[in-house]
């Protein structure tokens, strides 16, 4: 999945949590963050602090490639 915006990275993180059968206040315990937090990155909040971000990818068994759009483009055959 390529990420764009803020809310992308909320659609990912709220599927893979729905997918693990985990309430939010389940994740906000594993991931040692709140569920206000939680709440906040599911609804696409964009100044959510990133090493929270991590910790939570991390206990959903996500994690973050990060990739120039030049070299996206060339992996899909053409130009974005």
């Amino acid at each position: 999945m390529v990420i764009r915006e803020a809310a992308d990275l909320a659609s990912a993180v709220r599927a893979a949590r729905r997918r693990h059968n985990l309430r939010q206040a389940d994740l906000a315990g594993l991931s040692g963050t709140g569920l206000r937090f939680i709440s906040e990155l599911e609804r696409g909040k964009s100044t959510v602090a990133l090493n929270k971000v991590i910790d939570v990818l991390n206990v959903l068994g996500l994690c973050i490639h990060v990739t120039s759009s030049q070299e996206l483009a060339e992996s899909r055959g053409g130009l974005e």
